[in-house]
């Protein structure tokens, strides 16, 4: 892991990138979440320990006074370019001694690879069923409690 990516252990780096390639969006801390499946409580701990590392800021949006956008540092950006150096570094070690014809069957399958992940997990989020809807409320007895009272009598 390069130098300047100690800042950005576990899932920081993860964010960063995710931050890094949607610069043109207006980011989160709600887009965090549900992108990374990961509870409010979590994200705001996650996000106060980046920005107190120095590797975010929060930004007031001028429509919504509760909105704060994600926006990278000059400090992430750094990190950014070095964990891009990396990839390229371990791309090249991984297709050293492939030919050119193999290295872009390898991608074409890689890309066909992401395809179907994306499609498995778009019909995952189609077809599933929020928790909150599944599980009983917790003021709501179960429906053979009022059984179990009957035949006691």
């Amino acid at each position: 892991m390069p130098e300047s990516a100690r800042d950005a252990t576990g899932g920081n780096a993860h964010i960063i990138l995710f931050l890094a390639r949607n610069r043109d969006k207006p980011i989160y801390q709600h887009t965090i979440e549900q992108k990374f499946c990961i509870t409010r409580s979590t994200a705001s701990r996650v996000l106060a320990l980046m920005e107190k590392k120095g590797l975010i800021v929060r930004e007031p949006v001028p429509h919504d006074a509760r909105l704060k956008r994600i926006v990278l540092t000059d400090k992430a950006d750094g990190i950014v370019a070095d964990l891009k150096a990396n990839g390229e570094r371990t791309e090249r070690l991984l297709v050293a001694g492939l030919s050119p014809l193999e290295q872009e069957t390898l991608r074409q399958c890689i890309r066909r690879m992401r395809a179907n992940i994306n499609e498995a997990q778009h019909e995952f989020e189609q077809h599933a069923v929020p928790l909150a809807h599944t599980a009983p409320s917790p003021d709501k007895e179960p429906d053979n409690a009022d059984n179990t009272k009957e035949e006691s009598k």
